[in-house]
């Protein structure tokens, strides 16, 4: 197996990796993605105690909305509740409080994600412009939040990722002889939805990088003499595209990913083992 990253994007706003994965069958690589959205955990808020709240919103609106807001996560110092020695009750070895008191005395005023204050500077709002709500003159929100970490398989909030996906690596094959004028090259260049081919020297080419860009779905050979273009995929080599949410470092989401990944072949070997295969049920499916 190899790895091959090829761009990666890091701002305020943004972070995106795209690699290859080489030597792979579809079953791993899609394992992989689906352990990523669904068993690496993150922290989320999962419960809301409101003091005071005049905005127009009700409390189960608020508290939504917070759920859904990125946090920071601390992998190492954090139990999942199920973990937990206070069996999911709530302490400070699986639970992070935040807290957050706005009060619009002289005008409106927006409450942002910024207004949240932890009690753990280590867990907090990964981008503090979030929208909560707005209030009126003379109004105010209070409230205490609380974050647990949890895994996307209960709920999309608990994803480390925004999103996660891969597309088969193509090996496009262009055979210029099979063109009988330059009006063939220009309508495929016309119609074709990837909008890669080019024109050189009167011949139809793709640039080196090519396979970085949109998916061949085939609509390059619709509009081309049969054969010109043929759109191959590599055995056992994906392209991945992993935008992160911020909540938790993607080499640290990836590295998780692997260690579940392990624990999961151990868990199967395991109970493999303990199964006793009898003569009857072999001869089962002989018949």
């Amino acid at each position: 197996m190899k790895i091959d990253v090829f761009e990666r994007i890091q701002n305020k706003n943004l972070d995106i990796v795209r690699f290859v994965l080489d030597g792979v069958g579809v079953e791993l690589a899609n394992a992989f993605r689906r352990i990523v959205l669904t068993d690496v955990p993150s922290m989320a808020i999962t419960e809301v105690l409101f003091i005071e709240n005049d905005s127009v919103l009700y409390d189960e609106m608020i508290a939504h909305r917070l759920g859904l807001i990125p946090i920071t996560s601390d992998l190492k110092n954090y139990n999942l509740p199920e973990e937990c020695s206070c069996g999911g009750q709530g302490c400070t070895l699986c639970q992070a409080q935040l807290m957050a008191e706005v009060h619009a005395d002289n005008g409106e005023r927006t409450v942002y994600s910024g207004d949240l204050e932890s009690m753990d500077p280590k867990i907090h709002p990964v981008n503090g412009d979030f929208i909560i709500g707005k209030l009126g003159k003379k109004s105010s929100l209070v409230f205490e939040a609380y974050a647990q970490l949890g895994r996307g398989k209960e709920h999309a909030k608990f994803q480390p990722v925004c999103s996660i996906g891969y597309k088969y690596y193509p090996d496009v094959v262009i055979d210029n002889s099979l063109f009988s004028s330059e009006e063939e090259i220009d309508e495929v260049i016309k119609k074709d939805h990837t909008q890669l081919f080019q024109k050189v020297d009167g011949k139809l080419v793709l640039p080196e990088n090519y396979w970085q860009g949109p998916d061949f779905t085939g609509s390059c050979e619709k509009y081309c003499p049969p054969g010109a273009v043929k759109v191959n995929y590599v055995p056992n080599k994906f392209v991945f595209t992993v935008e992160g949410s911020g909540a938790v470092p993607l080499k640290e989401i990836f590295a998780k990913a692997v260690e579940v990944f392990l624990e999961k072949v151990d868990e199967f070997e395991d109970q493999l083992s303990n199964i006793q295969i009898t003569q009857k049920v072999i001869a089962k499916y002989e018949n």
